[in-house]
């Protein structure tokens, strides 16, 4: 038994893992794209941060936009032209890049093959907002989260 005065236990003892499977997750369209919601406020109700997975066609692209959150990437399969500000870089499988809180940043799938990565959000933002502004606007993106 607990005493009233102190703070609720982060998570329950024994509290199931939270599993979701890509094929089951909620996916965004985007240019030649597909994102896939997997860990999220809604998915699994995670409020510290959030997962998605995107893949991108050849000659795809996400718009430059920017975040009121950090934003890191982890390239999984093939090659990536990312902007951020005046600096373009051509990166591939294996790695990680880091936006920090309010800087610009796009993504152009500058291979033959389908572009991969994990993109990770700290805290979680409304990603459908994201892709509606897009439809809206080509220019930059300013997301609320």
């Amino acid at each position: 038994m607990r005493n009233s005065k102190s703070p609720p236990p982060v998570a329950a003892d024994g509290a199931p893992m939270k599993v979701v499977r890509r094929s089951n997750a909620k996916a965004l369209k985007g240019d030649k794209s597909l994102s896939f919601q997997l860990i999220s406020p809604t998915t699994v109700g995670s409020r510290r941060f959030m997962i998605t997975v995107v893949d991108v066609r050849p000659g795809g692209s996400t718009p430059v936009h920017e975040h009121r959150t950090v934003e890191s990437m982890y390239y999984i399969l093939g090659r990536g032209e990312v902007t951020s500000g005046r600096e373009k870089k051509v990166l591939g499988k294996d790695t990680a890049v880091y936006f920090p809180t309010g800087s610009s940043h796009g993504i152009r799938n500058v291979g033959r093959s389908r572009l991969r990565y994990l993109s990770c959000h700290a805290p979680p933002y409304e990603i459908e907002e994201l892709y509606k502004s897009w439809q809206a606007h080509e220019a930059l993106v300013t997301t609320g989260g």
